[in-house]
């Protein structure tokens, strides 16, 4: 078989290298093409070029520039439609493939028996804003996410309740992702969005149990500054998620404790109707509603229009 690569970056040049060094260390017979949809100012445009040829890939690269930005979706949404392999695997430009993970990942599809299956992943390491593996975090975040023990297959919705599928390193069928990938209101929680629309549709995915890539965490990234995560449409899309009923209390438990959060997200983003709902939602426990917090979120749903219109300056445009 062979995999698009698809790399949507973003004014991080170095760490782009970096992404491109670790698809040179994989078995290139996999590798049918990487397309790179750059988001950069045009200050880094030269660097990233700089960047693919260093890699000795340039062969393989198709590179697009994007200005004005497209934006962190649409980036990806835009490499997708240009993929032309039957398979594709994201990679973010501040993340890397382990040694071997793309034929991990590859011999899983190739051996896949179950035709309900479109989307294979592994777990990740953690690293830091120099490329430092974290062991720690690493085993704690697969456990939390519920990455652990040998290869197994389950539906989507059940991956979705422990957010099993990671936000790029997995493998999947192109035109599974082209049918799914788009939503109204994804946020920045586009990845998130994907796989509740892949659940809902009966689509399962494969746990392979081996480390296929590093995923970085540093301040930079687009859910740990400026807006910070969509966390109202995070639950919206959790809305949706269809599970069991017997899986149902499962799902509140996971997805309906941050319901003050919700509330305050809809204010910031300008729909005070939304926020009220949240408010008034039954996830909102009455312990929770009589907080100091409660009291401080309800005095902003009570500020007068004018007053709060302040905060439509975090509505970014998407």
């Amino acid at each position: 078989m062979r995999i698009s690569i698809l790399i949507p970056t973003c004014a991080r040049p170095e760490q782009l290298r970096e992404a491109l060094a670790s698809i040179a260390m994989q078995d290139l017979s996999l590798v049918g093409e990487i397309l790179i949809s750059d988001d950069s100012p045009p200050e880094h445009v030269e660097a990233n070029h700089a960047a693919v040829k260093a890699s000795g890939l340039q062969s393989l690269v198709r590179y697009w520039s994007h200005s004005p930005a497209l934006g962190t979706y649409p980036n990806h949404w835009f490499l997708a439609s240009e993929a032309r392999e039957a398979h594709m695997l994201f990679l973010h430009d501040d993340d890397a493939m382990c040694p071997g993970g793309l034929a991990a990942l590859a011999d899983a599809c190739n051996a896949e028996t179950d035709a309900r299956v479109k989307l294979w992943f592994g777990t990740q390491y953690i690293v830091d804003e120099a490329g430092v593996v974290d062991p720690v975090r690493s085993e704690q975040n697969d456990r939390a996410y519920g990455r652990t023990g040998g290869e197994a297959a389950h539906p989507v919705w059940e991956w979705c309740l422990k957010h099993s599928i990671p936000p790029d390193g997995y493998l999947v069928e192109t035109a599974t992702y082209r049918r799914h990938m788009r939503g109204e209101r994804d946020g920045n929680v586009g990845d998130w969005a994907f796989v509740v629309r892949l659940a809902n549709q009966g689509i399962w995915a494969r746990y392979i149990g081996e480390t296929v890539s590093h995923y970085r965490v540093q301040l930079a990234s687009v859910t740990s500054s400026g807006r910070g995560t969509d966390v109202h449409l995070l639950f919206e899309h959790a809305c949706k998620l269809k599970v069991p009923p017997e899986r149902e209390a499962e799902k509140r438990q996971h997805f309906y404790g941050s319901m003050l959060v919700v509330a305050v997200r809809y204010l910031r983003d300008g729909e005070r109707g939304n926020a009220w709902r949240a408010w008034c939602s039954s996830h909102l426990q009455w312990r929770q509603r009589l907080s100091l917090r409660a009291a401080a979120v309800l005095a902003m749903l009570l500020t007068p229009r004018p007053m709060w219109f302040w905060a439509l300056r975090y509505k970014d445009k998407r």
